[in-house]
């Protein structure tokens, strides 16, 4: 995206939010720190936005995680890097809730894994559905999603899969991990769609067991893990309960995290690194229902 000429053609307050917003969702973190370090290019009011996002993004790691950006579909993202001469790499999917976001921008998020080993591709669902209909103009239902998805990527090119979901995503990343044979699939302070507000699609009542049926279908070699933080008193109720109804996954609390957004709790405690390489890219993760930043 052109970032700059978006920021630049904003002629009002709302039109440079929206527009912060949007990169906010988009960019990659070299992406980021190019346009920190060219801010004077930028719109006088955009400066002090930038210069924040590029702190984000080297409080992870100090320098940027060299993904790319590949634009599949609307709502479908592939940030993807090269890795060792002959290495295969692995795929992590990273499933947004309502906001479109995985808590944080993604530039940020995307600086917690080792671009060396790892293309990142990332989930929005326009509908706000919980991709319980897919991802609305590329596939119509979980089903058509998980085979879309194998076919344009493809996703027998890569060693292992891993899934995580944020909010009202966490489900399914539970839900299309397992289907897909994923390593490891994590929900991080979501909840059964039984469990989620009210919501229609297309005038049609959602199917909030499709997820369920999806999981017992499964092989059942992937590792589930629901994650919320310690001190969030409705998402600890939600997540033990959906784990409850989860034969084999684990229910962990973050220590030291109060609020909803995980993930945000995580970099304020400069964890984030270390939480994602112990529960998401390790086949040996560390055992207990508390996870110490």
């Amino acid at each position: 995206m052109d970032a700059l000429a978006a920021l630049a053609a904003s002629a009002t307050t709302a039109d440079l939010y929206r527009a912060q917003i949007e990169a906010e969702n988009r960019l990659t973190p070299a992406e980021v720190t190019a346009l920190a370090a060219g801010a004077d290019a930028l719109p006088e009011a955009a400066r002090p936005w930038i210069a924040r996002l590029d702190g984000l993004v080297r409080r992870v790691r100090p320098e940027p995680e060299p993904f790319r950006r590949r634009d599949i579909a609307p709502g479908v993202t592939l940030f993807e890097a090269e890795g060792a001469p002959g290495s295969r790499r692995e795929l992590v999917i990273g499933f947004c809730g309502v906001a479109h976001r995985l808590m944080m921008p993604v530039a940020p998020v995307l600086q917690a894994f080792p671009a060396a080993r790892c293309d990142v591709l990332v989930l929005a669902d326009a509908s706000q559905a919980s991709f319980l209909r897919g991802i609305p103009g590329y596939a119509a239902d979980p089903v058509a999603l998980a085979t879309r998805l194998g076919r344009d990527l493809p996703l027998s090119r890569y060693a292992a899969l891993r899934c995580f979901g944020t909010s009202a995503g966490g489900a399914a990343a539970l839900a299309y991990g397992a289907g897909l044979g994923a390593r490891v699939a994590m929900s991080l302070g979501g909840a059964h769609p039984l469990a989620m507000s009210g919501r229609r699609s297309e005038g049609r009542e959602l199917d909030r067991r499709a997820f369920d049926r999806i999981i017992a279908a499964a092989p059942g070699r992937t590792r589930l893990l629901c994650v919320h933080g310690r001190g969030h008193a409705r998402d600890a109720v939600r997540t033990r309960l959906h784990s409850i109804a989860l034969p084999g996954s684990r229910a962990i609390a973050v220590e030291g995290v109060a609020h909803h957004g995980v993930i945000a709790g995580l970099f304020l405690r400069d964890a984030m690194v270390r939480f994602f390489e112990e529960l998401l890219l390790s086949d040996t993760p560390p055992e207990g229902s508390v996870w110490l930043p």
